[in-house]
């Protein structure tokens, strides 16, 4: 990290120092403790309740590694370690904190937190994806106040490019029962799901309060497609089919009032007349031949324009369809009890209107919507659970264990470790004004999360006091992280999806600019020069469907797979006139620059990064630098020279291979896909809140014993592998291991034993040392 400090830690301080003026003597930040000595405070009475002693206060060393995987997710770099061990100020535990909580690799890290709560995986699509996690990252980057955060996620509508916050309702598009459990369970701590389908067995919620809290968001839209240029297509042909009716009716004798007659089967109910009332054929002296023939002009007719609309209606599908899920909007409804409701209080199917479960009620007569009402109240100081759910998140978070478990299951019975503790971070959270990095701040200054890990085992529903954090084993992203880090040149800066994601969230955006800022009449003929080109794929579609059925049933195989690149080729013919005329400004090229500087980001090469000035944190590398291969000593003799560079080519080559997907896992699509390390190691699938492991299994044993880990490590391209084939002795290239991976010097016997090794294999057995330090607990765990 950097000395000195940053903008955004100048703004903490003043920050905090505004809350101490504003809140005076009756604040958490009154008297003589600072919140974090008030929390040790109040850690240590609990602690001497039960007569229990805290644990040791950490080493720098320790704490350097701990911090840097708790804040930043990643072990620190050996000019990290470096930069910390000789610095000469004397709160540098507290600027480390302060630095890190300010870093990208803070973000990078956090997001995760974010991620596995919110569920981010394959359920969103494309841009929509990338707009909701660039959401998440940008929350973080700004530090959003959580109950902000969480305000613009439960009311979030319009466009995707306006509103990333609009993911969160795609993650459950089409389900918005579920997303209503997941919104309580995530932000308010409690199980509804039960009290979908009965009242709940183990708490006091019923089927009605279900239901009731589902009706606030019930019509959440993420199915919005009335564009307005589509609706005027829709309404402009709808008006041409009648007026193609009468056309047909009046030329074929029918006077004025003649009835618009849709079908055969409409017709008998003008002819029969009622009893005591003529028919209507009658009425107005028509004979029923007559009638008949008019009706069948006017039907002919009908039939004839509703065929032409079809085929405007598949081209209008073909030109939206990449604006299938970039809209939600609230269409205020109420949801119906289910068919099998068996309680008193209500009928199966009736509707439903809004009320919550808890705390003070809501007048929607005087909100805006609904959803504004509910995402108010939900996020309000006074909301009995909704400070009290995230402070125990982030304490769990910073110390492996929440003070009460689990931290989304809320009930009567729920049993708090120590009770004034949580009460004093919900009044602390409450006055920080729901600043999350504040918060932390406080919490990773504490002497509590500064001492020895907590070994023993802590069996499941007992309360754990907080001795010193719980041992924990690093989690995927963590592992993962390290490596990267060791392996990549400023692993934090580097973001190769980005400029990916925004061209595609801005593709999206330049699609409906050129549907929905064309004039009409323009929209309108560029409608009608597609329609025939649609029209046309589907009748050759047809036909190949017809062939490959017959392929299939022969079991020609060669002739089924040709005849589907034949039907690609036919989509993507017809896929690019519609681009070609319908998308006018993709035309436009897109500047990725100018997207970066339009989130306030800017581009940077790598090898420039160690010299960025401070203040440079919006900067981002989206491409690694070319490495220049080294020139061969100039010692060797010319066949030397040759077999020297081709050394130097196959090891740069087979670096290419193994960092073309490293990435810190923030930046890679997450989750990743099933047999990466990633999900070897447990990364969340994301299906379901918070659903990492962190357990041993076998495809980790075989990823570390016998994946390309090591080599990538040990690379001479690598950050790491260039520095330890650049040290010089045995006893500095041991050195150099041991601090890069376990952040510590070597003792004398890891020193005498690597040495032993090297003097039986020479330089291969630095390979073996660094597999063995990655498979061993003192790397896999956070200390």
């Amino acid at each position: 990290m950097k000395a000195g400090i940053s903008q955004n830690g100048v703004l903490s301080m003043i920050k905090q120092f505004t809350f101490v003026l504003a809140f005076g003597i009756g604040s958490v930040f009154a008297g003589n403790l600072s919140p974090s000595d008030q929390i040790d405070k109040l850690v240590g009475t609990q602690l001497q309740k039960q007569g229990l002693a805290p644990n040791a206060e950490i080493s720098d060393a320790v704490f350097l590694r701990r911090a840097y995987l708790n804040i930043g997710g990643r072990i620190p770099t050996i000019e990290e370690a470096e930069a910390f061990h000789t610095s000469e100020y004397p709160n540098k535990r507290e600027r480390l904190i302060e630095d890190l909580l300010n870093s990208p690799a803070y973000v990078s890290n956090y997001y995760h937190f974010w991620a596995d709560l919110l569920r981010v995986n394959g359920e969103l699509r494309g841009a929509t994806k990338s707009a909701y996690e660039l959401w998440v990252k940008e929350a973080l980057q700004t530090n959003k106040p959580y109950d902000q955060m969480v305000r613009e996620m439960v009311s979030a509508e319009g466009m995707i490019w306006d509103n990333g916050a609009t993911g969160y309702y795609f993650r459950d598009r089409g389900m918005p029962l579920d997303n209503m459990s997941n919104t309580v369970r995530i932000f308010l701590g409690t199980r509804l799901e039960c009290a979908q389908c009965h009242n709940h067995p183990f708490d006091k919620w019923t089927q009605m309060d279900y239901f009731k809290m589902a009706a606030f968001s019930y019509g959440m839209s993420t199915r919005n497609y009335d564009f307005p240029n589509r609706d005027l297509v829709t309404k402009h042909y709808s008006k041409a089919s009648v007026d193609a009716y009468q056309d047909a009716v009046q030329k074929a004798g029918a006077k004025e009032g003649f009835p618009h007659v849709r079908n055969e089967q409409s017709i008998d109910r003008y002819l029969l007349g009622r009893k005591n009332r003529p028919s209507w054929i009658e009425q107005h002296g028509y004979s029923e031949q007559q009638f008949r023939a008019i009706v069948a002009k006017g039907i002919a007719a009908l039939e004839a324009s509703k065929k032409e609309q079809n085929s405007l209606r598949q081209t209008l599908s073909q030109l939206y369809n990449p604006l299938q899920y970039t809209s939600v909007r609230e269409d205020e409804k109420d949801p119906k009890l289910p068919h099998d409701y068996q309680y008193t209080d209500a009928d199966p199917h009736a509707q439903v209107s809004p009320a919550v479960m808890f705390g003070t009620e809501i007048d929607l007569d005087q909100e805006d919507s609904r959803i504004a009402a509910y995402s108010k109240w939900m996020t309000s100081p006074e909301n009995p659970t909704f400070t009290k759910v995230i402070v125990n998140r982030l304490w769990k978070e910073v110390f492996g264990l929440g003070i009460f478990e689990p931290v989304d299951e809320i009930t009567d019975h729920t049993e708090v470790s120590n009770p004034e503790l949580l009460s004093y971070l919900e009044n602390l959270m409450r006055e920080l004004d729901y600043d999350i990095k504040g918060l932390l701040q406080i919490l990773y200054n504490t002497e509590t999360y500064q001492r020895a890990a907590n070994t023993g085992e802590i069996m499941l529903g007992a309360p754990y006091y907080f001795q010193g954090p719980i041992l924990r084993r690093m989690s995927a992203e963590q592992i993962w992280d390290s490596i990267v880090a060791l392996s990549l040149p400023e692993a934090d800066q580097y973001r190769p999806r980005l400029k990916g994601q925004l061209s595609s969230i801005e593709n999206q955006r330049r699609i409906y600019t050129s549907l929905e800022e064309r004039p009409f009449e323009e929209f309108l003929a560029m409608v009608q020069e597609l329609a025939p080109l649609v029209k046309n794929r589907y009748v050759i579609e047809a036909e190949y469907r017809d062939k490959l059925t017959e392929a299939r049933a022969a079991e020609d195989t060669e002739l089924f797979n040709q005849l589907r690149r034949e039907l690609r080729e036919v989509g993507r013919e017809v896929q690019e006139k519609i681009s070609q005329i319908g998308y006018i400004h993709l035309r436009e090229e897109v500047d990725a620059g100018d997207l970066l500087a339009a989130i306030g980001m800017n581009e940077v090469a790598a090898e420039m990064m160690a010299d960025m000035e401070e203040g440079s944190e919006d900067a981002v590398v989206t491409k690694l630098p070319k490495i220049s291969l080294p020139n061969p000593p100039e010692d060797l003799e010319r066949n030397q020279k040759k077999a020297w560079a081709n050394a130097q080519k196959a090891d740069y080559s087979v670096y290419k291979n193994l960092i073309s997907g490293m990435a810190r896992a923030s930046e890679l699509e997450s989750p990743a896909r099933r047999g990466h390390f990633l999900r070897d190691f447990g990364q969340s699938d994301r299906e379901v809140i918070e659903n990492a492991a962190d357990h041993a299994s076998v495809p980790q044993a075989l990823n570390l014993l016998n994946g390309p880990i090591v080599q990538a490590l040990t690379n001479r391209f690598a950050v790491f592998g260039n520095r330890v084939h650049a040290a010089g002795t045995p006893e500095d290239k041991t050195r150099m291991i041991f601090q890069a991976m376990l952040t510590r010097e070597p003792t004398d016997s890891e020193l005498a034993m690597v040495s032993e090794e090297v003097g039986k294999y020479g330089d291969e057995a630095y390979e073996g040392v660094v597999w063995a330090l990655l498979n061993t607990q003192q790397f896999l765990f956070v200390q």
